[in-house]
């Protein structure tokens, strides 16, 4: 089941059994026995191992995008369309003590570095000059291991998948504890009825992609919008959010554009509107001098990554799924096997059939 979760696809996974065992088992063996063990494992028991509570628990949610398809009309792809994934992440980290002061006031390396931002934003980068490096950078704690989710399920449905998750690696006996999101606002209706005893914090790299928008739409040559960028991107992340949005407010004043005006996707104000709204709707996640103060995460880009992961095996060129059970058994099967607890593992060697687990007794024939 490892190499079905790691391969690009069930033949590629009959291919290296192949190649490394001299023997194989067929590429729909492979996927019927994936449609097995991928239905139970999202409803398979707690292997009882004992479980540490945390210093610092964390909880991060995003969404990504599989293709397709609606099974059951033979060969082809029959009524192909884009189903939304949803992806949790749960840490387990370890952090320094709180501090009474602010360990990284300054805005880290990282984020005045021009080419660095340009791709976190995916636009072009400015023509400008990055500022000299002043060694500033933000460690914030350390990931002692993590577990994870995937579903197509609806936000309704992943929620309890959610807190069983937490319940079971005793997250929300954490002393402290996180709830990390972008602006999707399934996000942070998940945090709300779920996680209430999470401290919600926006992830800091998706306000940054808005800021760099803005500032490419504040000024009219690139040393200025980059210059623009540093001065909002410092403010932010010194916690004067409410700073930018009046600085983002007396512009569009400026322009005679009004908060709640309806733009054309394609209007020049729209990135100013669009970045003043996001900062303003989540500016009671914005403080992230108190999180850095309190040793807290303040990006996701662990989750980042681990949607990346799971792409990895559910999202490419000309791979489509059949809608659900395909694409669900898969998600489930890839997400254990990228958590750090073994229980992919584990779940195998107390599954019936495995060599060393006794198969349960037939009822006798009456």
């Amino acid at each position: 089941m490892h190499v079905v979760a790691e391969a690009r696809s069930d033949k590629r996974a009959a291919v290296l059994l192949q190649r490394i065992l001299g023997d194989s088992l067929s590429a729909k063996t492979l996927e019927r026995l994936a449609k097995q063990v991928g239905a139970e494992l999202s409803e398979a028991p707690p292997s009882g191992q004992q479980v540490v509570v945390p210093e610092v628990a964390v909880v991060s949610s995003d969404g990504g995008r599989i293709y397709t398809r609606e099974p059951g009309n033979g060969p082809g792809v029959h009524h192909p369309h884009w189903r939304e994934t949803k992806c949790a992440l749960f840490e387990k980290m370890s952090a320094a003590e709180p501090q009474q002061t602010d360990p990284c006031p300054l805005l880290p390396d990282t984020f005045r570095q021009v080419g660095h931002v340009a791709k976190i934003a995916e636009k072009a980068a400015f023509q400008a000059e990055s500022p000299l490096p002043r060694q500033t950078r933000y460690e914030g704690p350390k990931r002692v291991l993590r577990t994870c989710l995937s579903s197509l399920v609806s936000s309704e449905q992943f929620g309890p998948q959610m807190q069983r998750e937490a319940q079971r690696r005793r997250l929300y006996e954490a002393p402290r504890r996180v709830y990390l999101g972008d602006g999707l606002p399934w996000n942070w209706t998940l945090q709300r009825t779920y996680f209430p005893t999470f401290t919600p914090i926006l992830d800091f790299i998706h306000a940054v992609q808005y800021l760099y928008a803005a500032a490419e739409a504040w000024e009219t040559t690139d040393a200025d919008r980059w210059s623009r960028y540093l001065e909002l991107a410092e403010a932010v992340w010194q916690g004067r959010v409410g700073e930018v949005i009046e600085q983002l407010g007396t512009e569009l004043a400026r322009r005679q554009i009004g908060p709640e005006m309806e733009l054309p996707d394609d209007s020049p104000h729209q990135p100013l509107v669009t970045a003043a709204r996001y900062l303003n709707n989540h500016r009671q996640r914005m403080d992230y001098p108190r999180y850095r103060r309190e040793g807290l995460p303040i990006t996701s880009a662990p989750m980042e990554s681990l949607v990346k992961q799971i792409n990895h095996r559910v999202k490419g060129t000309e791979m489509t799924w059949n809608d659900p059970e395909g694409a669900e058994a898969i998600l489930q099967l890839r997400a254990a096997a990228l958590c750090e607890d073994g229980r992919l593992d584990d779940y195998l060697c107390r599954r019936p059939g495995y060599p060393l687990t006794r198969r349960p007794a037939l009822a006798n024939a009456t």
